[in-house]
């Protein structure tokens, strides 16, 4: 009832209950009333209100952050991959057997597997590129350096590398003349990658270092893991044969 424009308690509840249709035939069982009024009225609505958004921002943040991780892990695991790829192309390149003869032709002269070599060094052009494409894609200093180290060393070897038909293209990748690297010289092509100190030699221990942070963070990204030979984390049981065997 109202008084002088006022009313008493039991309208307050009563308007409420109105405004927020509770209390008809279709109520579901839910009740609000002058406990509510009073919640509402000191505030704590508002609270619970800002705890629960707060829960919930709180949840989407984490889901976000769990996405962002595994696709962080995911980059990781790529440069671990490309990695022992590159490796594994130079460790064939750096092959005695790659440059021995496999025969005579008519005249007594030796015959090598060209087909072969070429095979090994364009095998090698491809990995490097991936690798150097896979590195670009991690926000970290460490793998970033290695990868800047191995592009400066490819730059310094370039008039050697190009007497094999193998020139820098755009975005630091490496391009294959396939008709002058089938005519280069053999002895050109095996002093690049055999021997300490060799180009080859340096693109493989920079390859392995590159490995080996990749793989720790991998591992630091996410929870998967295995032991590598050594008995040291490979990330996800991600194994790569021999190269596993330096870490």
């Amino acid at each position: 009832m109202a008084v002088n424009g006022v009313y008493d308690s039991s309208n307050i509840s009563n308007l409420y209950n109105s405004i927020f249709g509770i209390g008809s035939s279709k109520d579901t069982g839910n009740s609000f009333g002058l406990s509510d009024l009073t919640m509402i009225q000191n505030g704590s609505y508002g609270k619970l209100m800002k705890a629960y958004y707060a829960t919930d921002k709180a949840g989407k943040s984490s889901e976000s952050t769990e996405t962002k991780e595994k696709e962080e892990q995911a980059k990781y695991v790529g440069v671990k991959s490309q990695a022992a790829a590159l490796n594994n192309s130079l460790e064939d390149l750096r092959s005695a057997s790659l440059y021995e003869p496999t025969g005579t032709d008519e005249n007594g002269a030796a015959v090598y597997d060209r087909d072969k070599i070429t095979k090994s060094i364009k095998d090698f052009v491809s990995n490097y590129n991936s690798f150097i494409k896979s590195t670009a894609d991690v926000d970290n200093v460490s793998l970033l350096r290695k990868s800047v180290n191995m592009v400066g060393s490819t730059s310094r070897n370039l008039s050697m590398l190009s007497k094999v038909g193998i020139t820098l293209g755009e975005n630091n990748q490496l391009v294959v003349n396939e008709d002058k690297l089938k005519s280069a010289k053999l002895t050109d092509i095996s002093s690049m990658f055999q021997g300490s100190g060799s180009y080859g030699d340096s693109l493989q221990s920079m390859t392995r270092q590159t490995y080996q942070l990749a793989n720790s963070q991998a591992y630091q990204s996410g929870s998967g893991s295995a032991y590598t030979y050594s008995g040291r984390y490979a990330a996800l049981g991600g194994a790569n044969g021999m190269l596993d065997r330096y870490l």
